[in-house]
């Protein structure tokens, strides 16, 4: 199993790639847990977007929203400091991908959705 993490904006049925922070799919699976875990939010696709997804979230609208204020809300270091240990991932790992999200929701506006998949 490869986890590889890759986020795309999606506007006008274009599909523009986005730098995943260099973390690993196993530090974004540990912030989709987070937010269905402590934020009630369900970011994931129903079903993998390809045979060769393993993980996948789309977040668009309303829901780009209420994350991103969330994750401005936040301490990211104590965030991270309450993630990382539960899936015992490296700290600046966690804090990265957390950076990372929170940069990529803030391009999402109007009709734009942001769609992460994990290979």
């Amino acid at each position: 199993m490869s986890q590889i993490a890759s986020f795309y904006l999606l506007k006008g049925g274009q599909r523009q790639e986005l730098p995943n922070g260099n973390c690993s799919g196993s530090v974004y699976m540990a912030i989709w847990d987070w937010c269905e875990r402590e934020l009630d939010l369900d970011v994931r696709f129903p079903a993998p977007q390809t045979e060769d997804t393993l993980d996948c979230a789309l977040l668009e609208g309303e829901l780009a929203s209420k994350l991103l204020a969330v994750l401005r809300e936040q301490d990211l270091p104590e965030l991270t400091a309450e993630i990382a240990p539960d899936w015992d991932l490296p700290t600046e790992a966690v804090q990265s991908g957390l950076e990372t999200l929170r940069s990529h929701l803030e391009l999402v506006r109007g009709n734009t959705a942001l769609l992460y998949e994990m290979l």
